[in-house]
């Protein structure tokens, strides 16, 4: 006999983006996609460069005599506003050619391309993973936990940390936890990517096909399994997923992502001895997701249970006080409460919070149908 512990409301599944089934499982079409007819994925060239990059490397980089010197001008040639101004652009994946051509692409697109030039123009440069703190971006089927890339240039005496995105400077990277990994485990970080925005754009086929590259790349990618499984699952290959989800686990055991979703499919196939084992690891790591902590708000304040919902809208915002929806969330939970001094304070910050015109018409649109919704109470 085991207690059963009820289960966590509307947990959601969760990928990890920096972001091939085994013989013997079912590949018969249970969810609508049969898996005969995933596509091959050619091999990418992550680090190839051309004869035009290398002739602007040539004319600009060669010529910097000083290692250090080298790699910061280096930096500056590619991204610098003044000089070529490639941009930092979180949904494109791009290899190091591609990055070059387009002038943008994420974190793993730009280490791609300097990486690649830093060791044209002879600098020893590799790929660098680094833990940054843990995020969720909310998306209608899952929500995904970014992951970062950076590289690292050995100079004598002393290492150089090249960083690319809006989202940590250099300074603050060079204090968080990161190592250097193999160009191989890149490729493979470049293939979950793509895979990952496949998933994310409806095409399941592509989706898997990219996954199965990426562990058939670097089998050691833990949330690589785990967002093949991912993909199985929301397309009706339960036995897959659970196998994809517990391959990734023998490689990392603490992932929490992996641990979030293997339960919700234990749970949704009655393998509650399974679930309840790690039910409480589960619990933790879903009340540091500000995202939940909303649902179950608005789980709350349905029930009527407007000081709970206002407490966990509160730890939401101080897990990702940049969400104006919290803060709208949080007004009307004010006003359910009668308290329309500080509802009307949570919509002024949420508004605040708004960086582009269309997120304040947006936000605007969302007030007007709280005030339509609080008028027909």
């Amino acid at each position: 006999m085991f207690a059963h512990r009820p289960f966590l409301p509307r947990l959601i599944l969760v990928v990890i983006l920096l972001f091939c089934a085994r013989a013997g499982f079912s590949s018969t079409q249970e969810g609508g996609l049969d898996l005969t007819t995933i596509p091959d994925v050619p091999e990418a060239n992550l680090l190839e460069i051309d004869e035009q990059v290398r002739a602007v490397l040539d004319e600009k980089i060669a010529i910097v005599r000083d290692m250090r010197a080298r790699a910061f001008a280096l930096h500056t040639l590619l991204f610098g506003k003044e000089a070529l101004g490639i941009v930092y652009d979180d949904s494109i994946t791009h290899t190091a050619q591609q990055t070059f051509i387009t002038r943008r692409g994420n974190c793993l697109s730009h280490a791609s391309l300097y990486l690649a030039a830093a060791r044209y123009v002879g600098l020893d440069a590799r790929f660098q993973l680094v833990s940054i703190p843990r995020e969720w971006v909310p998306n209608e089927k899952f929500n995904i936990v970014p992951g970062h890339i950076n590289v690292a240039v050995a100079i004598p005496g002393h290492k150089v940390t090249v960083e690319f995105s809006n989202i940590v400077s250099a300074d603050e990277s060079q204090h968080m936890r990161s190592r250097t990994v193999a160009d191989s485990r890149a490729l493979a970080e470049y293939y979950n990517n793509l895979g990952t925005e496949a998933a994310q754009n409806g095409n399941p086929s592509t989706a898997i096909a990219y996954l199965r590259k990426a562990i058939t790349t670097d089998e050691r990618v833990a949330y690589a399994w785990s967002n093949l499984g991912v993909v199985y699952k929301m397309n009706g290959y339960n036995d897959l997923a659970q196998h994809a989800y517990e391959k990734g686990l023998k490689i990392d055991k603490d992932n929490l992502s992996i641990l979030n979703n293997i339960y919700i499919l234990y749970r949704e196939t009655g393998q509650h001895e399974r679930a309840e084992k790690i039910a409480a690891r589960v619990e933790r790591y879903s009340r540091r997701n500000p995202y939940y902590l909303a649902k179950l708000a608005k789980s709350d304040l349905a029930e009527q249970q407007i000081s709970e919902a206002i407490q966990k809208l509160k730890r939401a915002i101080a897990l990702k006080p940049e969400e104006a929806d919290f803060y709208l969330a949080l007004a009307r939970a004010y006003f359910a409460n009668g308290d329309t001094r500080m509802g009307k304070r949570q919509l002024q910050i949420g508004m605040q919070r708004m960086q582009t015109q269309e997120e304040r018409q947006k936000f605007k649109f969302k007030l007007s149908q709280l005030k339509q919704s609080e008028a027909g109470a």
